[in-house]
Order: structure tokens, then sequence, then C-alpha cells
């Protein structure tokens, strides 16, 4: 699983971690997720400034392109007619 970066539309609250700096996922185990750590669409600030929106946007194009990349890539050497 990629996990992608969540760009806001404009600056101000962090619209992945909604402002904690903390990015958690998992399962839900009596309301606690399992896994967290800091986010990295913000880095931890719980804001997004303009900088970071477009960071955020060329990483998930870098993203999709090197998946895309992949998957559309020849699975044999073999020349085709």
């Amino acid at each position: 699983m990629y996990d992608m970066a969540v760009p806001n539309d404009k600056p101000g609250v962090c619209a992945k971690c909604k402002g904690s700096g903390v990015y958690s996922w998992g399962a839900s185990v009596n309301g606690k997720m399992q896994h967290s750590g800091p986010c990295h669409s913000c880095r931890g600030t719980g804001k997004q400034s303009r900088r970071q929106i477009m960071r955020n946007q060329t990483y998930n194009r870098h993203k999709l392109n090197e998946l895309a990349g992949a998957w559309l890539a020849p699975r044999d050497t073999e020349e085709r007619d």
C-alpha cells in the first residue's frame, strides 16, 4: 500500500492529521488507532503552507508516475510483432 500525501486546497489546518501533527492508521482498538507517527503532509506542524501544498502535489505526481510505470512496464523481454 502506498500512502499518498493529502494536500490542502489552501494554506491552513492540515487535512490529513486534522491539525494534530500526528497521523494515525491501522485497526482501531477501544477507539485508539494501532499505529501513529508524524504527519508527512504537514511535517508534524498541523498546518500546511503554500510551499508544503506544492511539495505534496509534486510527491503525489511522482508516486503516481512511478506506480503507473511499474504497472505498464512489459512483463517479458521478448519482442512482439
